[in-house]
């Protein structure tokens, strides 16, 4: 039976798509013999929104979503800020998450972690991402790399994304992550939180001002133990995860050469200009 017979017509802010729904493309997919991701990339190959993504349309096209399901991401760190990006990257569609982290929850990771439970204390950051992300979605490869980051692994990393997305704590951790992202060719999107306020700037391959700044701010960023509040880790994240999308969709980054600065006293969300 051609894919197309299974979809429903839709129509939503004045345009027309098409619609599968998990029952329908699950029995499509096994009468073919095909994994939950080779049905899904077919459904998109042929503009049609699995039914678990299709309010992201008409804010992605088909073709967009079907870029984004074939995109890489390194999410580094699966703490508070890390916890936030891998679920919000599987959940807008992002085919493939490494997930890296060599850490494991404690109860005073509960207060803003969102992988962190009662049931997931003491295991590995990374395998619970990679848990919770099978469930959401068996069609998304999530790849555990239960360890922490180092100069050595991220040479083997780093060659199979596209984009790498700051979820780390430490300045030593951080700045190994930059460099490496530097010498290897792929942008980086940092986050940053400290109580009420938080801070988003990308990294651009080739752009040695962006990467300066970067240096800059790790090397200003202090390495205190530091209070961090749940709200505003998850609105870094948030921030972090539309520039990623605006890279793997080929669009240009928002905070290349800009600190977009968050201020919870005050409400207010500002671009500063990094020169």
């Amino acid at each position: 039976m051609p894919l197309k017979t299974s979809a429903t017509p839709a129509r939503r802010a004045g345009q027309d798509f098409l619609v599968i729904s998990g029952a329908s493309l699950a029995q499509w997919a096994g009468e073919h013999g095909l994994t939950p991701r080779q049905a899904v990339l077919a459904a998109l190959t042929a503009g049609i929104f699995p039914e678990c993504w299709e309010r992201n349309f008409p804010s992605l096209s088909a073709a967009e979503q079907l870029r984004l399901f074939g995109a890489s991401v390194l999410v580094a760190g699966l703490g508070g800020l890390g916890g936030y990006l891998t679920e919000l990257l599987a959940r807008v569609g992002v085919g493939r998450l490494l997930l890296a982290d060599g850490d494991a929850f404690t109860p005073a990771n509960l207060n803003r972690q969102l992988l962190a439970s009662q049931s997931t204390l003491g295991q590995n950051k990374a395998q619970v991402a990679a848990r919770r992300l099978a469930d959401l979605n068996p069609a998304i490869v999530a790849a555990a790399i239960p360890s922490f980051l180092n100069r050595d692994n991220l040479g083997l990393y780093l060659p199979e994304v596209q984009a790498v997305a700051d979820g780390l704590d430490n300045l030593p951790a951080r700045q190994q992550l930059a460099d490496s992202c530097r010498e290897a060719g792929r942008p980086l999107v940092h986050g940053a939180v400290v109580g009420r306020f938080g801070q988003v700037t990308t990294m651009v391959p080739g752009d040695e001002a962006s990467c300066l700044h970067l240096s800059h701010l790790l090397a200003a960023e202090p390495q205190t133990t530091r209070e961090v509040l749940a709200p505003t880790v998850a609105l870094v994240a948030s921030l972090q995860v539309q520039e990623i999308l605006r890279l793997l969709l080929g669009q240009a980054p928002a905070y290349q050469g800009i600190l977009a600065h968050f201020d919870g006293d005050t409400g207010r969300l500002e671009l500063l200009p990094l020169s």
